[in-house]
């Protein structure tokens, strides 16, 4: 996964060498991939992930480089530790999350069956119940999370 990190961020660097060689770094100076000389998989690509970053942009069939959003990229690299694209400490506090929901469904459930079996308290029903709200709310953070990510 870091090696696939690695690989994009070194062609991103490749490709934004390229544009800049041939001077297409505005929309009045944008070219065509053929006269960019880039590979035929940048313009499915652009369709994809590296479309989705706005560093490079597509004006009806030419392509120039956008330096704000390369910047921008080239940031959130570095302080990432070159290779995790800034997403590492956003994915391990997901990873956190996931583990905090997983921790909560056990306990929800140890508490049912420990009422239920043993001691049949409306106290201890209601905290259920709260419980089982929170772990709702925590998996609806998640679905959001997962249907927006673009990394």
């Amino acid at each position: 996964m870091q090696r696939n990190r690695d690989r994009w961020g070194q062609w991103i660097e490749t490709l934004a060498q390229k544009f800049r060689e041939k001077g297409a770094t505005s929309p009045d100076k944008a070219l065509s991939a053929q006269a960019l000389g880039v590979h035929e998989m940048f313009q499915e690509a652009m369709k994809k992930r590296l479309g989705q970053t706005s560093i490079f942009v597509e004006i009806n069939g030419k392509y120039y480089m956008n330096e704000e959003r390369l910047r921008e990229f080239e940031q959130r690299w570095q302080s990432a530790g070159a290779g995790n694209y800034g997403f590492g400490r956003a994915r391990r506090n997901w990873f956190a999350l996931r583990m905090f929901r997983m921790i909560l469904g056990v306990v929800i459930l140890t508490l049912v069956l420990v009422n239920f079996f043993t001691s049949r308290s409306l106290d201890l029903w209601y905290l259920i119940v709260v419980l089982i709200i929170l772990w709702i709310g925590v998996s609806i953070v998640q679905i959001f999370h997962l249907a927006r990510r673009t990394y």
